[in-house]
């Protein structure tokens, strides 16, 4: 099965070696051809800039003809060059014109930004809020393609991304709400199920270590890891847990780490 990953950076680059090593044929995208020297040699790789005008190319429709296309992408800000949206749209009439056989696409939990208590994939969402509006019309874009597989991912973590880093020396809000995150290696694991089924279909899921933990439990243990410390407010109580439940049920699948706190030993 030929992959496509779109947008190769700290998790596409993970994901293509595991790919590779399954057997799959993978082909590697950044924007530009000087982006494509970080990537591991031997690789396949193009660069693939959907900033810029959109072209007719051959080769590239081949190349896309026929795979399941996985939009790794990463929202960043909206800044001069660098828009989100129109990427996608520019990505999503590529698979059209070349006859791709699916698209994954990684948006994220913070969709559901400003929500409280346990959000599944049915919650309504708050959309007069900028980041929540940007994420959700970059998922309306690639969903006018079908099938799309839409993942919602919660913090990330893994090699070379340590949680603690982020946090020390911080007041951080909401101590006693579930934290909510998800290990690459888990990440890895779901794509590979949804390549595995015989047929795609589209559909929306949340993916996050199921086993609740506190906030407060989790980062102090992992700054406690890296020799650091980090503070609470405690007059903040917002208490939202994103939901896993529908990938676990639909898929079958078994996190390789239920808790937050279990992944940070294969973090650094």
């Amino acid at each position: 099965m030929k992959v496509i990953i779109v947008g190769c950076g700290w998790l596409g680059q993970q994901l293509a070696a595991a790919l590779c090593r399954a057997g799959y044929q993978v082909t590697a995208t950044r924007r530009s051809v000087a982006a494509l020297a970080d990537l591991p040699a031997g690789m396949a790789a193009i660069a693939l800039d959907l900033n810029a005008p959109p072209v007719t190319d051959e080769a590239l429709n081949a190349i896309f003809n026929n795979a399941v296309v996985i939009c790794a992408i990463a929202p960043g800000r909206q800044q001069p060059g660098n828009n989100y949206v129109e990427s996608l749209q520019q990505l999503t009439a590529l698979m059209q014109g070349a006859g791709s056989r699916g698209v994954i696409h990684f948006s994220s939990s913070g969709i559901y930004q400003g929500l409280d208590g346990d959000t599944d994939e049915t919650a309504e969402l708050l959309l007069q809020q900028p980041r929540v509006r940007l994420l959700a019309t970059g998922e309306q874009a690639l969903q006018r393609f079908t099938p799309c597989i839409t993942l919602r991912l919660a913090g990330l973590m893994g090699p070379g991304r340590h949680p603690g880093r982020f946090v020390a020396g911080k007041t951080l809000p909401e101590p006693l709400a579930p934290v909510n995150m998800v290990h690459s290696a888990d990440i890895i694991a779901a794509v590979q199920s949804l390549l595995a089924l015989p047929v795609l279909s589209s559909a929306v899921y949340n993916l996050s270590c199921p086993a609740p933990v506190s906030r407060q439990t989790f980062y102090q243990q992992a700054a406690a890891m890296l020799g650091s410390e980090v503070d609470f407010d405690l007059h903040t109580n917002m208490q939202r847990r994103v939901d896993p439940q529908r990938f676990i049920r639909q898929l079958g699948f078994h996190y390789c780490y239920q808790s937050a706190c279990d992944a940070l030993t294969d973090c650094d």
